[in-house]
């Protein structure tokens, strides 16, 4: 279980390349999403277009952890969510996790494209070049997306 300092916003540069995003797992904290990948794409200088796809793929990612982490079986502590942004010249990488496995998606949810889990998976995939969506007993659900920019 994360500890009180783990579930306030924190926002942290490693290196320069890798952005890390840790948020409490409720849907007003999915803007600090976009507002990180606006203010990630401002410094790298990528395209408003690029920049604006890749809000919306977070804010599909994002949302498909909040739906879950709004059922009602979930105790009080409210689940966390980790957006983390590996960023190099050609490639973005945004991993969406939620790392206390308290809001895991459904892998069957995904299965039905008009689905509210499938059509988000398909927005991510055609905003991205590549969406990787794992679900583990170690790691929980977790979306990985690429998106190759110039």
């Amino acid at each position: 279980m994360a500890d009180e300092s783990e579930r306030n916003t924190a926002l942290d540069t490693d290196g320069g390349s890798t952005v890390t995003l840790t948020v409490p797992c409720r849907a007003e904290y999915v803007a600090l999403g976009r507002l990180a990948v606006g203010a990630i794409g401002a410094r790298e200088g990528i395209d408003e277009e690029t920049v604006a796809d890749l809000k919306v793929a977070v804010t599909e990612a994002c949302a498909c952890f909040v739906t879950c982490a709004t059922d009602e079986s979930l105790d009080d502590v409210s689940p966390v969510l980790k957006i983390d942004f590996h960023v190099e010249p050609a490639t973005w990488i945004i991993t969406v996790s939620n790392p206390d496995q308290k809001a895991r998606i459904r892998s069957d949810s995904f299965c039905e494209p008009l689905s509210e889990g499938g059509l988000g998976l398909t927005i991510m995939r055609a905003l991205v070049d590549l969406v990787e969506e794992t679900d583990s007993d170690q790691e929980g659900t977790v979306f990985r997306l690429v998106k190759h920019v110039r």
